[in-house]
């Protein structure tokens, strides 16, 4: 079957976190199917993931960020009208901000909120429509597929799919990493929210069905939409988990990593510092290796304060994100994966990818934050580990995790569902449900 696939993002333009579209082309190719990406040559990523498809499947197209535009217009301003002696730094580019890649304070305008709040439908990628339309276009005149797969966010993925399957009379599916607009949304109930509320119904008028990747969202679909919903979870690539890759940073320690974004309180990792504050010269023994965006930077004054006041700094050891194939082979390495989840009861529907990377490391895995949903339940429901918000018990936790260190007690993990939990798995299910949509097309 021949599938393109639309992706806002895709390696080696995509953060690490972007990973679900690479693998599934992936099993596409391996399962013989003809496919292609349709994705925009972002600035300012990481590069941290490779492309895991032959390179001539791959359509890159040019990329303009809108939000460009209101910082040229005023530097175009400041230039006209300041004499060289008087010009000052120059505003950072918004896609330095929207990555974290500024350190320095900056305060954006009135009129450039204004400007983003009215432009930026669906999203701010919305810039990348014409040209994802001119490479289809052409594409089309050599190659057609059966059905078109868009994953998002970024959302304007479904209104590029929208638009080239209206143009090949074909049926596309839309790919929910995400919600659109639910609400844990800040803009549930703005004006903003009511605006994008209208544009994803409008989109997905010819939409011929829906994946996502939690019970909770595929029925939050499911009631709002009339068309096919399924639920496949993300899940881990056994490829990605070869032991000789192993790489043991503090052989001496008992090692916890997290790895990830920390979105201000919505990821904190406050219990854990606080457990080991009570945990006295013990705490000493065990290293929170800490790989985000900005790395120490990223912890707010609070997280800080519990470091200094424990003295906790060695034990603490913050570093920026590195590439994803070096961060697996320390995943291997360390003692305990570190789950963050929100307190709240809207966390309930959520399951981050790297729950499903850390099942496939084999490594016991440590949830804090909320101890209710769907990633505590799969955790606690298959024994991959302990799920808690209480400083108290994470300390009794670890001091049972360095006492089996110490005895020499720890044995290599088998936990007997991981299995279940592989890419494959889920994406067979994907594969399946394209195949059914473009068969009642009479592809």
């Amino acid at each position: 079957m021949k599938i393109l696939i639309v992706a806002g993002t895709f390696p080696p333009y995509a953060p690490s976190s972007a990973s679900r579209a690479n693998k599934f082309a992936k099993h596409l190719e391996q399962q013989g199917h003809d496919i292609k990406v349709l994705a925009p040559k972002l600035p300012g990523q990481d590069m941290s993931l490779t492309p895991e498809i032959s390179e001539d499947k791959i359509i890159f197209t040019e990329y303009y960020d809108i939000n460009d535009f209101p910082t040229s217009v005023k530097s175009s301003l400041k230039n006209l009208f300041s004499s060289k002696d008087d010009k000052t730094e120059t505003e950072p580019a918004p896609e330095e901000l929207a990555l974290g890649n500024n350190n320095k304070q900056y305060e954006e305008s009135k009129l450039s909120v204004a400007y983003r709040y009215m432009t930026n439908i669906p999203d701010r990628w919305i810039g990348w429509y014409p040209a994802a339309i001119r490479a289809g276009r052409k594409l089309f005149g050599e190659w057609s597929p059966d059905i078109i797969f868009s994953t998002a966010p970024p959302y304007t993925s479904f209104v590029v799919a929208h638009k080239l399957a209206k143009i090949l009379d074909i049926p596309w599916v839309a790919d929910y990493r995400d919600l659109w607009i639910d609400e844990s949304n800040l803009q549930y109930k703005t004006i903003r929210g009511r605006v994008n509320k209208y544009v994803e119904k409008w989109l997905l008028s010819n939409c011929s069905g829906l994946v996502t990747v939690t019970d909770n969202w595929t029925q939050n679909l499911r009631n709002k939409y009339e068309i096919p919903v399924t639920l496949a979870m993300n899940g881990f690539d056994p490829d990605d988990f070869d032991e000789k890759n192993k790489n043991v940073l503090y052989p001496d320690h008992f090692t916890i990593l997290y790895a990830g974004v920390l979105y201000g309180d919505r990821r904190d990792p406050s219990k854990l510092f606080e457990a080991m504050a009570t945990m006295g010269e013990r705490a000493k023994k065990i290293k929170v290796l800490l790989y985000t965006p900005n790395g120490i930077e990223d912890l707010s004054d609070d997280q800080k304060k519990i470091i200094d006041d424990n003295d906790l700094h060695d034990q603490i050891v913050a570093n920026r994100f590195i590439p994803q194939s070096e961060l697996l082979d320390i995943q291997l390495g360390v003692d305990l994966l570190l789950l963050l989840r929100w307190d709240d009861p809207r966390e309930n529907g959520v399951i981050a990818g790297k729950l499903f990377e850390y099942i496939g490391a084999n490594k016991p895995i440590l949830s804090v934050g909320s101890v209710t949903g769907e990633a505590a339940d799969i955790i606690r429901d298959n024994d991959f580990g302990v799920v808690s918000n209480d400083s108290k018990e994470i300390a009794n936790y670890l001091e049972d995790c360095l006492k089996k260190m110490t005895e020499n007690a720890t044995e290599t993990r088998k936990a007997p569902n991981r299995d279940n939990y592989a890419r494959s798995i889920q994406f067979e299910k994907i594969e399946n449900f394209l195949i059914e949509l473009a068969g009642k097309n009479g592809n």
